[in-house]
């Protein structure tokens, strides 16, 4: 418990007074035998025990009267992290504060925002109570500590302003838990503002195993989450893909996928103006939404065609989230797709070349090409977007330029050697060849269809992996993240991590001998052709790029192009959706597409990711700005007031008919 006038509290020795002056009083009267009242003496020890509990009662009243006076004027605060905070003053208070786009979800009466009101609440707590001698702020748009003066200044930080960016969970308590053990804190309070989004906390993460375990080492560190779990009523996202340039002779258009998501079930369905924004110049298009939204498929914006680049923008009507009603985009010429494939196999290299050769849009130019491994120094590694490399892993010079290919956003996928498995790359080697026992363990078990190479189709529909078949496959070890996995668990495709670029690693090869990817097709031929597009776009003049502290990284003169009013410092540029341009190379910056799509975690599990240590989940609603500490002098005053009625009707003088013996006198003769 806290009090805001702590000070009011030395007075609690004055509730001593009332059994003072009771002392004091019993020593007024001198006690004097008297013979004729003996025989009252007797009677009145049969009612003296029930007399001394009346006046204890009554002593007792007085002294939680006075104690409540006193605690009522020392403005008692309370909330529902009572039991956990105790009397003691943290040394450190710790703020982490989510400042992902779906934070930004209003209450549109109230005008406030869930990390607004978060803030406001969190302000106003700490201002009435005590918080520790160093306040520090994480925020998850940058992820870096910063000391604080007062908490009135989380509300003016650019630190704790809105961003289009997500959010890393684990990674903000990582860094809080670094910071303790660093500073050898005693006791410490961390406050966590989020809206639970599964993207931003994977609780599935073996991080927090290991997080949960260092914090249970540390000794009087509380945990309070302000959860604002609670989905928007009705609120619509807008996504813009698939952006190209086309010139037909003198006439040039753009061609762009439009995909509107719906949360919320107020209206079964309705139409909503859809405003389109190329190098300001605006149009309009209605789309009829059903229950989960609505798409606009290969729309056509007809443009200047001395226009080879520029940018543009897809909007919606205001509603609970402005951060998600508007997408930017970027446009330039698109550049000819070529991939370089390395193998000894004329016959696996042919099946590549064809898969790769051919483009899913008749207006892409796509050029792949085999190299055998005595002729590596011919590939154009400056103008190809994608690298299949079916050899034994190279090193020195050849693992270099391989490095280098990825580090500037290019993609390889590794496909296993024939003979020679040696070497290792990218974390990775491969061992022996396997064949699958049976049937089951063959067919592929589990595959990540929310993203990436084997993801969904625009429609919905997953792609046909059940159909696969594999025959023979290399297993190999690897820190990256598996994207499918056969029945006895080997994975079939993983992802090594990087910071740029794409590295894959595939265990079987397309040919009849070894799978039916060549035979099937559909799985195959999308794969390749989804992994040639990501690594094209690090070709061309105009990227689109999620919005990261990091976003904006490569280049330093950038300059904001839209939103015109943009006031963002150059700090904050890249977690702010917008469009960015350095010379000749332009830049589309948005929210991810885990922002959009990604629901509330189901707060059971986010309470188990504290199992065992000392942590408290306040359950709050956007636009309720209402104090998370209640005064309770209130509460005190009645229980002053009823203790000073019980005293009272103790200190009635009771009624009490007594059978004397009458003595009667006889008169003398």
């Amino acid at each position: 418990m806290n009090f805001l006038q702590p000070l009011t509290l030395i007075a609690l020795p004055l509730i001593l007074l009332p059994v003072i002056i009771h002392l004091i009083n019993q020593q007024r009267h001198r006690t004097v035998p008297w013979a004729a009242m003996m025989f009252l003496m007797t009677a009145k020890r049969m009612s003296k025990g029930m007399a001394r509990i009346r006046h204890i009662l009554i002593l007792l009243m007085r002294v939680l009267a006075i104690a409540a006076l006193i605690f009522a004027i020392s403005r008692p605060l309370s909330g529902g992290w009572l039991g956990s905070i105790g009397f003691a003053k943290p040394d450190i208070t710790m703020v982490l504060l989510d400042r992902s786009a779906s934070m930004e979800t209003q209450d549109l009466q109230a005008g406030e925002s869930k990390r607004s009101t978060a803030l406001k609440r969190l302000v106003d707590l700490l201002e009435q109570g005590d918080y520790g001698t160093q306040l520090i702020l994480i925020d998850s748009a940058t992820g870096e500590l910063q000391e604080v003066d007062s908490p009135q200044a989380l509300l003016s930080l650019p630190m704790t302003e809105a961003s289009a960016t997500s959010a890393n969970i684990p990674g903000m308590y990582e860094s809080a838990l670094t910071f303790l053990k660093a500073n050898n804190s005693g006791r410490a309070e961390i406050w966590l503002c989020s809206d639970l989004h599964e993207n931003d906390w994977t609780v599935g993460s073996g991080r927090w195993d290991a997080i949960r375990e260092e914090f249970a080492q540390l000794d009087n560190v509380h945990h309070f989450l302000l959860a604002y779990a609670a989905p928007s009523s009705n609120n619509l996202s807008v996504r813009v893909e698939n952006v190209q340039r086309w010139q037909r002779r003198n006439e040039a258009e753009l061609i762009l996928d439009v995909m509107v998501r719906r949360d919320g079930d107020n209206i079964a369905t309705r139409k909503v103006p859809i405003e389109f924004e190329v190098n300001n110049v605006r149009s309009v298009v209605e789309l009829e939404l059903d229950l989960l939204g609505g798409s606009i498929q290969g729309h056509s914006i007809p443009i200047d065609s001395t226009l080879t680049s520029g940018w543009g923008s897809v909007g919606l009507p205001g509603d609970a989230n402005p951060l998600d009603n508007r997408f930017f985009f970027v446009f330039s010429e698109p550049p000819v797709r070529k991939t370089a494939i390395v193998t000894d196999d004329a016959r696996t290299g042919e099946t590549f070349r064809r898969a790769l050769a051919i483009p899913p849009d008749a207006r892409l130019q796509h050029r792949a090409e085999v190299f055998p491994t005595n002729r590596i120094g011919e590939i154009d590694w400056e103008n190809s977007g994608l690298l299949i490399w079916q050899a034994a892993l190279p090193n020195e010079l050849v693992a270099e330029q391989i490095q280098n290919f990825v580090n500037s956003g290019r993609v390889v996928i590794f496909f296993p050697p024939h003979q020679n498995a040696g070497g290792q790359m990218f974390e990775t080697h491969w061992s022996d060849w396997q064949k699958p026992e049976d049937e089951q363990s063959s067919d592929v078990s589990w595959w990540r269809g929310d993203t990436d190479l084997l993801a969904h189709t625009d429609s919905g529909d997953p792609l046909p992996l059940n159909d696969l078949r594999t025959y023979q496959y290399r297993s190999y070890e690897s820190t990256g993240t598996t994207l499918a996995r056969f029945g006895d668990d080997s994975p079939l495709l993983t992802r090594v991590n990087t910071d740029s670029g794409a590295v894959y690693f595939c265990s079987t090869l397309p040919t009849a001998q070894f799978s039916s990817f060549e035979r099937d097709g559909v799985v195959f031929y999308v794969m390749l052709q989804r992994a040639l597009a990501e690594g094209c776009r690090a070709l061309t003049d105009a990227s689109q790029r999620d919005a990261a502290s990091d976003a904006l990284a490569g280049r330093e003169q950038w300059d904001v192009v839209a939103p015109k009013d943009s006031a963002a410092s150059l700090s904050q540029r890249g977690m702010h959706a917008g469009v960015y341009r350095d010379e000749t190379y332009w830049v589309a910056v948005n929210r991810s597409h885990a922002e959009d799509i990604a629901n509330a975690a189901p707060v059971e599990k986010v309470d188990a990711l504290f199992g065992g240590l000392s942590y408290r989940r306040i359950d709050v609603e956007v636009g309720d700005t209402s104090s998370l500490a209640n005064e309770l002098w209130r509460i005190f005053l009645i229980a002053m007031l009823v203790a000073l009625i019980v005293e009272a009707v103790l200190s009635l003088p009771s009624k009490r008919v007594e059978n004397n013996p009458v003595v009667e006198f006889a008169p003398a003769d």
